[in-house]
Formats: structure tokens, sequence, C-alpha cells
């Protein structure tokens, strides 16, 4: 949007809070409606003499405010749109930068002052992004069937009346298995769907999968006596639309007027029967997706087809959702699109994360990424009687262990109640009284179990979508959002100060010989601490092999039969875990011993000139620790990435494993790959890794402390 355009949009929004008409504010400023359309619309640019005009004739603070607001020069920050609730705080950090930078560009500044205004300029210019970004995600995560989709619905209005009492979902519901990938819920120009497809090679193993299913049909009683020859997993999700894809469905009997019964067929396995090869099935397959011709990625809303938004939008989804579109693929994201703000509120852009269903491991890439994300809120969905389910303890542990700081901002339990569960729960033999006594108690027994976690303190919200007002569950979440935002707009806050501190007190010598003292007791803990220990008890791939133990032998013909691959457990992804969980132990304890010293210098007053230049050593070390856990992450994900897809004899090899004890022998092969063929090479990179990138943090630390 241009400059013009987005003074003019301004100005309207201002003359709407004034609340006057267009014509109205024309008539006070002597000017033509067209005129003043078009300067609002961004097509007439104004001169500062005609800006001032129109300002005073909308005559409110805001408005007369807005020219000192115009007149900013952004050199250090990016400038915020016009409105932004943050700008004044946004203009403090613009202009705490430029005088940190000024200064730092003097001859004569000392190098110790130097490495400290230097950092707090980048502590101003990434505390600003994290303010400026008003993008935020509410990821809801928990097991199928639990009612994620229906609470989204609820929340948002995306509800159709029907003839049963309660209000029918715009989004697919059903008993578990019902939505195929994760489902983004935002704002929009007008009711839509777009659809990111799923890569050809995950169709083409998909249909794979499906092909083997169909030979290999699953006996029942089948369980660890599985593996060669059994049928990969293939999700109820993928089966449905590749059936509807190809036109291979199932046929329900029938009873003929003569009173006989035409038995139940199955199209799919009709054709599997004349095609024994699983490649040529799944060749004759594929053709009949005619892939080809699906390559449309959105839809939208035209009201002249004479369907209501909402209707349309629930048939459309249902379509895509199960294969029967023409025109689509499988999806790997479906995006609906309203035109109304998310939450509804205007001052951030939300986007609703309906994720799949844990069915099987929780433990997955594309639920955990969410807790490493700064903007978004992971809402731990769990139904009511098991809350906080062993999904939900199981993902928060292994954020913790994965080294996350934000749990107890960015995340909170929900836990969904059905009808009649909240009376039933019971304190010393004696029935809840209410729904909301029941909840208050529930809401006890949920702490106690986070109390090992050390995350009593979590945030939890109950929600019936039957019988709770969904404006509760909505104004939770607008809170922890607003929570989110809190925390960003307290830590840039906290830089500001610390650098108008800095640029007070810089030639006050007082002040300099009290960071002196201050700084000794940090500065030889740091120096006693800056190495880590060489080697760890733990190995990179225990988290496999831990996952490993605990998935379905389908989930694990899957991920091989795609050689690690598969995203419901991904090697990559389990390796990298490991190596997180490795620095965690190593060097998370060091920094809450480095902080709690730190904070004991904070609390003595005779210090308080350099409070803030032990904020900033903390923030230093912090921000340190952060970045090895990434560094981590990425070599955890890579050091064996190649090697080990590429490794077809280890694939094959696991692939031919079949019987009992299924899961056992393939851990064992995976165990002796990682620790007889590459003999600990993992451990040593992220143990080098870590001492590294702990020594640099330590360093970074000490910069920024004075000598002496």
């Amino acid at each position: 949007m241009s400059r013009d355009a987005a003074i003019g949009k301004h100005l309207a929004a201002l003359r709407e809070q004034a609340q006057l008409k267009q014509n109205e504010l024309a008539k006070k400023l002597e000017w033509s409606a067209a005129v003043l359309s078009r300067v609002e619309s961004g097509e007439r640019p104004l001169s500062a003499d005609e800006l001032d005009i129109v300002l005073r004739g909308i005559g409110t603070p805001e408005a007369i405010r807005l020219k000192e607001v115009l007149a900013r020069r952004w050199e250090r920050l990016p400038e915020p749109p016009l409105g932004d609730p943050d700008a004044d705080l946004l203009w403090q950090a613009e202009q705490a930068a430029a005088k940190v930078r000024t200064l730092a560009d003097q001859p004569n500044v000392k190098q110790f002052f130097e490495r400290r205004l230097t950092r707090f300029e980048d502590e101003l210019r990434a505390a600003g992004q994290q303010v400026l970004d008003k993008r935020y995600r509410v990821a809801f995560v928990g097991t199928i069937a639990i009612g994620k989709s229906t609470s989204i619905c609820r929340i948002e209005g995306l509800e159709l009346p029907t003839s049963k009492g309660m209000p029918g979902t715009v989004l697919e519901t059903g008993g578990g298995g019902i939505t195929i990938c994760d489902v983004h819920v935002r704002r929009g120009p007008g009711y839509g769907l777009i659809i990111e497809p799923c890569a050809e090679d995950d169709i083409r193993h998909h249909v794979m999968d499906f092909a083997h299913s169909l030979l290999n049909p699953v006996k029942v009683g089948d369980d660890d006596d599985a593996g060669a020859g059994s049928p990969p997993g293939i999700s109820r999700e993928i089966d449905r639309a590749l059936r509807s894809m190809t036109g291979l469905r199932r046929r329900r009997s029938e009873r003929k007027p003569d009173g006989s019964i035409i038995p139940p067929g199955d199209d799919a396995r009709d054709l599997a029967a004349s095609m024994p090869d699983a490649r040529a099935l799944a060749v004759e397959i594929l053709a009949r997706m005619e892939l080809h011709k699906r390559d449309r990625r959105d839809l939208w809303h035209d009201a002249g087809e004479g369907k209501p938004p909402l209707v349309w939008l629930q048939e459309a989804f249902e379509k895509i959702n199960n294969g029967r579109h023409p025109e689509f693929t499988l999806p790997k994201r479906i995006e609906v699109v309203i035109p109304q703000a998310i939450l509804g509120d205007d001052a951030v852009s939300v986007t609703l994360i309906d994720s799949r269903g844990i069915d099987d491991l929780a433990a997955r890439a594309d639920l955990e990424q969410h807790f490493d994300d700064a903007h978004t809120l992971v809402m731990l969905c769990t139904l009511f009687p098991q809350a906080p389910s062993t999904e939900v303890r199981q993902l928060l542990a292994r954020a913790k262990e994965a080294g996350v700081r934000s749990l107890h901002s960015h995340a909170a339990i929900l836990a969904l109640a059905r009808t009649g569960e909240a009376l039933a729960v019971k304190f010393e033999g004696y029935p809840a009284q209410t729904d909301q006594e029941g909840y208050e108690l529930k809401g006890d027994e949920v702490r106690l179990k986070l109390h090992p976690l050390g995350l009593d303190h979590l945030p939890v919200v109950f929600f019936n979508a039957a019988e709770d007002p969904p404006e509760a569950l909505r104004a939770f979440i607008v809170e922890r959002i607003d929570a989110i935002r809190t925390s960003h707009r307290a830590s840039l806050r906290e830089i500001i100060d610390g650098a108008n501190d800095l640029l007070a007190n810089y030639e006050k010598a007082q002040a300099q010989e009290t960071m002196r003292t201050a700084s000794r007791r940090l500065t030889l803990w740091l120096a006693g601490n800056a190495n880590v220990p060489r080697s760890s008890p733990r190995r990179v791939h225990e988290s496999l092999l831990s996952t490993t133990r605990a998935a379905h032998w389908k989930t694990i013909s899957a991920t091989i039969s795609r050689r690690g691959g598969w995203p419901n457990l991904d090697y990559a992804h389990q390796l990298s875990h490991g190596a997180r969980r490795i620095a965690t132990q190593i060097a998370k304890s060091k920094m809450e011993a480095f902080k709690t010293l730190a904070f004991s210098v904070i609390k003595d007053e005779e210090l308080a000139e350099a409070h803030n230049l032990v904020r900033q050593a903390v923030r230093a070390l912090e921000s340190g620790f952060d970045e090895m856990i990434r560094n981590v992450q990425l070599v955890g994900e890579s050091i064996y990435a190649d090697d080990l897809r590429e490794d077809l004899e280890f694939w094959r090899a696991c692939s031919a494993v079949a019987g009992r004890g299924y899961k056992e022998r393939i851990n064992e092969r995976n165990q002796h790959w990682f620790e007889e063929q590459r003999q600990g090479e993992a451990e040593t990179r992220v143990m080098e890794l870590v001492a590294q990138k702990w020594s640099e943090a330590v360093a970074a630390a000490q910069a920024l402390l004075p000598e002496g």
C-alpha cells in the first residue's frame, strides 16, 4: 500500500471514529464529497496545509496528533502502519536505537561501552520486530475425535442450523479420522478455500500404501505380528480421499424389490484381485486419479450462485477434504478464508490452526514446531475426564527437555467436556453442584498432574461445545494472545530502559564504578563456567528408539517404506529432538544458575545503577542458549540425513522384518546403524557444537561486563 493510500485509509478511520459521515466532513472543510472520497481512497495526495485542514475538521485528539506521527523518520526500525497501537513504543525504540548508534560511532568510546551499545541496537531491532509483527496463530493440538474442529467453528460462528437442535459445523466433523490435513482459518477478502497440494512423491507413497493395503488386508487381531507383507499405515482420511478420486468405492448391501439382498462390495478390492502386483496396481490407481486435471488451488464464493456463504463453504470444504472435487488433488493444507476478523479482534491478524489429530504418536514435527514460534499460542486439547491427557503431558515434557522457555506464556490446556461430565466430578466423595464447580475441581486436578513438570501454573480453560457460550472460550484465547503481546512489549520496554539508562550514565564515574562492583561476581561465575563436558550419557538416537517402541507397527512400516521420512514418525525430527535434549540437559542448568546469581545482584538496591547491565548480560546468555538449541536441532536433523536416506540396504533389511517382536527387531537395526556403523558420530558433533555455542554465549555476556 502506498503512503498516500495508507494516509487516506487512516483519515477515513479517524473520521468514522469521530462519527462523521463523509459528506458531513466535506461540508465542514468546504470541499466536495468527491474530492474527500478521492483523498480517503489514496487517489489524491494531500499537501501539508491540506492535511492540517482535514485533521482540524475531524477534530479528535487522535486526528490532531497524526501530523506529529507522520513527521517521524524511521531509520533503525521498520515504520509501523498508521494506527498501530504500539507505534509510540516502537518510536521510543527507534529513538533509543538512533542515540545508541550515534554514541557508538564516536571515536573515543571505550570498547566495553561500544559492545554494549552495539548489542542494544541489535536487541532493539529484534524486540521491535516482535512487537511490530501482528500476525498470531492459535494451534489446536490434540487426539482425533476430541472436538477441535467443533470448538473452532463454535467460536467463529462457522455453524449452520440442523434439525437435531445442535448447529452443524462448516468444517467437517465426525468420529475422528475426518480432516485430511491441517486446516487454517483466517481472514480474507471473502469466503473461500485455498489449498496447498501434497507433493507428487507424497501422493505416490500414499497410493503405494493404499495398493499394499488392498492386496494384504489386515487380519483381525494383527498387532506386533506384522511387518513384511503387511500393509503399511494408511489413514482413514487418505483411504477415503483416494477412493473418491479414483471412483473405487465401497458399496453397501441393498435389498431388491423381490426381497433378495445384493451383498456389499468394494471396487478397489475387486481391482486389486485382478492386479496382484502392487506396483502395477499403484500405477493403475494413479492413472485413475488424473492428477494432471487436478491443478486448481483456490475456490471463492460467488453470490450469484444463490447459495448462502456458509452453506457453500461447508459443501466445498467437504468435497475437497474427501477428494470429491474433480479439480483438486490431495491437500497438504487447507486455508478456510472468511471476511470477518478472527476472534472479533481487528488489532491483530489471527489464524486458527486445526491440526491433524494425534492417532498414534504425539511426538510429531508438525505439532512440536508450534512451541518454537514466538507468535503462536498452543492450545493443548484434551477430553475432560482425561485432562491433561497422556499426549498433552508428553508434548509438554518433550518441549521442556528440548529447551523451550516460553510454555507459561505460549501454551494453555483446553479441556473439552461433554454434558454431565463436570457434574460427575467429586470432592471428598461429594459431586459438584454446578458445572462451574466441576470445572474448578477438575482444574485443581489438572494442576496437580502438571506439577511434576513444573507447569502447574499453565492456564487451563474448560469448554462444553453443546452448552457453554462460545464467548467465554473466545475471550480466553484473546486474553492469552494479549499475554503474549504483553510479554513482547515488556521485553522491548526493558531493552529501551536499559539503553536509555546506559546513555544517561555513560559519563558518570560513580555509575561505572557500581557496574564494575556488580559485574565482579558475574565475571567470576562466567569464567568458571565457560566450558561444558565433552561427552554426554545420552545418545542422539535415544529419542528415535523410544518413539519407535511406542509407535504402532503400521506407523513404523509406513516410515520404513518412505526411508524414515513420514511425518507421523520422522527419523530426522526424532534425531533433532535427541540432539536438543542433550544440549538442554548440559546448558540449561548452567543458564539458570547464572540467572539466580544475576537476580541476587538485581535485588541489591545499592547496585541499582548496574541493574540494567546485569539484565542485558542475562538476555545475552539466554539469546546464546536459544541460538545453541536452534543450531543443535539443525545438526540433529542433517548429520545423518543423506547417509541414512541413501542406505538402501538398511531400508531393505528393515522392510524384510516380519512377525512377532517386529518393533523390537526394527529398533535393534536402528540401534546397530547408529551405534555400530556410525559409532557415536552424532554425539561428537553435537557436543562440539554445544561446547562452541555455549562458549560463545558466555563470551557475549562477558563482553558486556567491565573489567576490574
